[in-house]
């Protein structure tokens, strides 16, 4: 498949993501002390914490890529690109462990007039934290993927693939930025198998291969 478009860099729509994410929640930042996140951030409060979080994500395997009339090129990647989700979060009061549960929608898509690429999937990811170092925690875990499909109309071409549910394994750092507020970075690894595949063009000679969709990513997270 094959996609292309201008764009506002990725950092940017973060950004905007963490102003629009942040803002609603401005008041239980401001109502928090410094007393209070320096000695006991409200996070590590035995019991649970709602959780929400978005993020980009970079990586895997090009399934669709947009050339564009400048000659820019965007790929729809099998890692890609956006992240929301929202769930809950356990702290133990006796030991600096946690452990969250989220479920997750992530998509990569393009269009340039009338060619388009989408690939979207439902991660449900579960994670433990060891939260004893100040305002950072490490954790790992797993996520099960679901509803992974891929889609493209390109030069008149149609392309659809819907890929099997697949189990990866994520490692995560995180750092408190605000009481109730995280900065993360993770890393998953992930491959995509095709259960269907149709097309209104010629196959590809390389069949069926799996897609490779491991990928980091750089996430905000609220838990309150």
């Amino acid at each position: 498949m094959n996609v292309s478009r201008t764009g506002r860099p990725l950092f940017a729509s973060l950004g905007l993501f963490a102003f629009a994410f942040f803002c609603p929640h401005a008041h239980a930042y401001d109502t928090s002390t410094r007393h209070d996140y320096g000695t006991f951030p409200v996070r590590t409060k035995p019991g649970f914490h709602a959780v929400e979080r978005i993020g980009v994500t970079l990586g895997g395997d090009e399934i669709a890529k947009i050339t564009y009339p400048d000659g820019a090129i965007r790929e729809v990647n099998a890692g890609g690109l956006k992240q929301i989700g929202l769930g809950a979060l356990y702290q133990w009061g006796i030991v600096p462990i946690s452990a969250a549960l989220t479920i997750n929608y992530q998509y990569d898509r393009d269009y340039n007039e009338n060619d388009n690429a989408s690939f979207r999937r439902v991660p449900l990811e579960a994670l433990a934290y060891f939260t004893g170092m100040g305002r950072f925690r490490i954790g790992a875990g797993v996520r099960y993927v679901y509803s992974a499909r891929a889609s493209s109309t390109i030069n008149g071409v149609t392309e659809k693939i819907d890929f099997e549910n697949t189990r990866g394994s994520i490692v995560e750092i995180g750092y408190q930025v605000l009481p109730y507020g995280w900065v993360s970075l993770r890393k998953v690894r992930e491959t995509y198998k095709v259960e269907t595949y149709s097309t209104t063009g010629t196959p590809p000679s390389s069949g069926n291969a799996p897609y490779d969709g491991s990928h980091v990513g750089l996430f905000i997270g609220y838990e309150y």
